[in-house]
């Protein structure tokens, strides 16, 4: 209960600024405005700033949208991962085994590096190791009004490749009603969270803000892999007759004990909730992201959008290495712009779109206790220039897609000051298009196909083989960037999607054909990161299906599913040298469905169940039986009761069967690794607007 009692007192800062908040409230109130007729163009001028990256209804895309009710129905403060992971192909596992802290994901099999994420069209992903860490900005979820996943190589967009896909986050609406809220949560394993939000709508003078502040924290499921985190996000904008201006800006900090090593599958029989890194490995990261964006409206017809932003990272890890405590850190800056103009008349509709950002990030290494002292120093420059054009000509029922991306990445390597070797940068010049055709049969029905290539760069793990620094002892090895050559995917999709009053289906084939995929070898470098390697040829064959029926007035379901064929043609292992023909990657199922029902009693009261299954995965890229991931049945319900003025009350029990079960692992020393997940656990969210 101590946990309770510092989270309670670390809130009190929250909830002195929601009740200035709310007082505040009152004021503005006086002064606020109702929205005008002219409100519809308003919020259509503001969807300007994320249309540039996200699919329209026209497009023959594969894609997934959330709107702020969907997402609010499933979440009480979990990762990412744990919410993507309710839509068609993605799979998820988190470190602590809990739905808090660091977290990956996959999609279609593919991992988190491969996947876009933005956030009103500014990328998150940080370029060198392209990688997403929402954990360094807790409650990030409780910010978005939609999320929009594209499977595929979808539409252009910025940032780190669309390989896998991209999932782009659009932040909370300014002329959305004047209001307060309070999220209070806690659960199993301590978990703790609470979120003040403010928002005031539109004012008399035309402008808007909104503000939240969200601080959890627990104990985790395994032993000491908990973590406790913050962060604050706002938006404020001015709204003209013609244009928007607007200022996002989130930060927020984690601090946790680490848990990213499996445990063996004799130790999990002993104590399931084994974490083989000790208490004082922990880490501790802060980041902070800042963008000003601009939507004007040229003509009738025309619109142009442009958009700065900053991203700042800051952290350090411990590993432990007898009889030493290394401490990694991490410092970056990210800075970029962008400019987007669309045109749309009559059948035709043209958008064009460049971007370009300049990344630097230094390593350094130390030892405690002295943490005054590198034991190296080094940083990698990426800087990134891309251009793309989009069509659309509409003729009757069809309308036919085309969409080009070039993109030019350089990347430069700046060693240790004691270190007098040369390291020569390299250049990637990548030209990615894109075709497809969509047809509406009628209101209801309509039909797409599309094909597309993309070609994307290594990480900087991938080409240092996992290496954090290079010197004389692993120059030989890594020091030619080029010899891990950049992947690239010929996607193939088509499908349909039918729509209803109380029944709406997507479903879709795709066929994925790769050459060169850097595909994970099932190995983590000694600072606990998946190392990869070049596979000459590989594939990935599947259906995704996407159904939501409302069978009565009280009940509806809903089904999200992937059926797939993965193959690499040939892979050797570098455990025995080994040459296999014709392997499933590792850790990419053949099938994973998710069935969820809901049921209303009455007006208040409402009951949801969610069952997911995972199919077995293969461990190596052998196909070695031995060395799998067993299939899982996990069911969770939950229990929402709408009490009065809005408030709400929501009890989530997850896993009901206290199942034992893994949906990652790897392989290490002959034997079975695994990522143990959490037994039965329940949450409770009390939701309170004003």
């Amino acid at each position: 209960m101590k946990l309770v009692e510092n989270w309670i007192g670390s809130g009190l800062r929250s909830t002195t600024i929601l009740v200035v908040l709310i007082l505040g409230h009152y004021q503005i109130n006086a002064q606020e405005t109702a929205i005008s007729a002219d409100s519809l163009k308003l919020r259509q001028l503001e969807e300007v700033i994320i249309s540039s990256v996200r699919a329209s209804s026209d497009m023959p895309v594969t894609e997934f949208t959330m709107k702020r009710q969907e997402i609010k129905i499933n979440y009480a403060g979990q990762e990412m991962a744990a919410i993507l992971a309710r839509t068609p192909s993605f799979t998820w596992y988190s470190d602590g085994g809990h739905f808090t802290g660091y977290s990956t994901m996959r999609l279609r099999g593919i991992d988190q590096t491969r996947i876009n994420f933005t956030l009103n069209g500014v990328p998150l992903s940080e370029p060198e190791d392209q990688g997403a860490y929402f954990s360094n900005y807790p409650d990030f979820l409780n910010n978005v009004h939609s999320i929009q996943i594209q499977r595929g190589v979808g539409t252009s967009t910025n940032g780190t490749t669309s390989y896998a896909g991209s999932v782009n986050f659009e932040s909370p609406s300014l002329l959305d009603s004047a209001g307060a809220e309070l999220q209070l949560s806690y659960g199993s394993y301590n978990t703790c969270q609470i979120s003040p939000q403010y928002r005031t709508g539109l004012l008399k003078n035309n402008t808007a803000f909104y503000v939240r502040y969200s601080q959890t924290q627990t104990d985790g499921f395994r032993e000491h892999s908990g973590t406790q985190g913050h962060s604050l996000f706002f938006s404020g904008g001015y709204f003209g007759k013609k244009a928007i201006v607007k200022l996002t800006a989130f930060t927020g900090g984690s601090n946790s004990s680490q848990a990213y090593l499996a445990t063996s599958e004799t130790d999990l029989k002993t104590n399931y909730r084994t974490n083989y890194l000790r208490p004082d490995e922990r880490d501790d990261f802060q980041q902070s992201l800042v963008m000003l964006q601009l939507s004007t409206t040229l003509s009738k017809h025309s619109f142009f959008q442009s958009s700065i932003y900053y991203n700042y990272l800051f952290g350090n890890y411990e590993v432990y290495s007898d009889p030493d405590m290394l401490n990694f850190a991490l410092r970056s800056d990210f800075l970029g712009a962008m400019a987007n103009y669309q045109y749309e008349k009559n059948n035709f509709q043209f958008n064009v779109g460049l971007h370009a950002n300049e990344y630097r990030r230094d390593h350094f290494q130390r030892v405690r206790p002295d943490l005054t002292k590198n034991v190296y120093y080094n940083s990698g420059k990426k800087k990134e220039a891309s251009a793309f054009t989009q069509l659309i000509y509409t003729l009757e029922k069809f309308s036919f897609f085309a969409d080009i991306q070039a993109r030019i990445v350089h990347f430069e390597y700046v060693p240790d000051a004691s270190v007098q070797l040369q390291f020569n940068p390299i250049t990637w010049n990548f030209l990615n298009p894109k075709i497809g055709v969509s047809y509406q049969m009628d209101a209801h029905r309509k039909l797409y196909a599309s094909v597309g290539k993309t070609t994307r760069e290594p990480t900087r793990n991938d080409m240092f083989a996992g290496y954090d620094n290079i010197d004389a002892s692993n120059y030989d090895e890594v020091a030619d960037f080029s010899k891990v050559k950049p992947e690239s995917v010929i996607d193939v999709e088509a499908g349909m999607k039918f729509s209803f009053i109380n029944l709406s289906l997507d479903a879709n084939v795709y066929s994925m054909h790769f050459t060169n995929e850097i595909a994970a070898i099932g190995q983590l470098s000694y600072i606990g990161l998946p190392l990869r390697k070049n596979v000459p040829s590989s594939f990935r064959n599947g259906i995704e299906l996407s159904l939501d029926a409302k069978l009565s007035k009280r009940l509806s379901i809903n089904t999200q599913g992937n059926f797939s064929h993965n193959e690499i043609t040939e892979y050797t292992s570098d455990f025995d040298n080994v040459t296999y023909k014709n392997v499933s990657p590792l850790l990419a199922p053949a099938a994973v469905v998710n069935q969820s029902v809901k049921y209303l009693v009455g007006s208040r009261v409402e009951l949801a169940a969610n069952v997911r299954y995972s199919d077995r995965s293969y461990l190596t890229n052998t196909n070695d039986a031995n060395f799998m991931v067993a299939a899982s049945l996990i069911a969770n319900a939950s229990v929402k009761i709408k009490l009065a003025k809005s408030h709400s009350l929501t009890l989530m029990a997850n896993n009901l069967f206290d199942q034992k079960y893994y949906t990652a692992g790897y392989v290490a020393n002959n034997e079975l690794n695994y990522f143990s997940m959490a037994t039965r656990n329940y949450y409770i969210t009390l939701n309170l607007k004003f």
